[in-house]
């Protein structure tokens, strides 16, 4: 019994094959820590667009920091870059959840988010091997928008699944797979 105990502990610690340990249950964000990137291609109205996807997962002093890249080549060559920071922290009382501190504004500097000036209202929540973060907002003609990012851990990088639903009625789905950057993928 004790072998089986020590060689769970083993796998666990290198990340092989092991079951999901109560901590990642409970929202542990430290496997996630990490640079992932991946390519997609989506089915746009001017036809199919290849995007180039980054995600960084940070330690904070008080939990992780989350950055997305989405970069997507115009018809032009020019490269056009969303990029997305937010910081969170644990949720009092709500063991694996996860509640939003600060962003960065387009000068570089750290700002509380508002959803009263357009930021999305976000939670991020850690389950096993998936964190996922779920974005609600107003847009400016009043429709309500969701979106969801499901991102899991598997062996190598993780796999993200991200939808986005406006005013009730599915928008956008998208799958992806991401590998660690150590293995060198090569984007664009």
């Amino acid at each position: 019994m004790r072998g089986m105990v020590l060689a769970g502990l083993i796998a666990a610690w290198i990340g092989v094959g092991a079951p999901v340990s109560a901590q990642t249950r409970l929202g542990d964000y430290s496997p996630f820590i990490g640079e992932y990137v991946g390519q997609v291609v989506i089915a746009t109205p001017t036809g199919l667009s290849k995007r180039d996807l980054i995600v960084v997962v940070r330690r904070e002093s008080d939990g992780f920091s989350l950055e997305w890249t989405t970069e997507t080549q115009r018809p032009d060559g020019r490269i056009k870059s969303d990029r997305y920071f937010v910081a969170f922290r644990p949720a009092a009382g709500k063991p694996g959840y996860y509640l939003p501190t600060d962003k960065i504004d387009r000068l570089g500097a750290r700002v509380p988010l508002n959803p009263l000036e357009g930021d999305p209202q976000l939670i991020a929540k850690i389950e096993g091997q998936t964190m996922t973060v779920f974005a609600t907002l107003i847009a400016e003609d009043g429709a309500h928008e969701v979106q969801t990012y499901e991102r899991t851990l598997v062996p190598g990088g993780m796999k993200l699944k991200f939808n986005r639903v406006r005013n009730g009625e599915p928008q956008v789905a998208i799958k992806a797979d991401l590998k660690t950057k150590e293995q060198g993928i090569n984007l664009r």
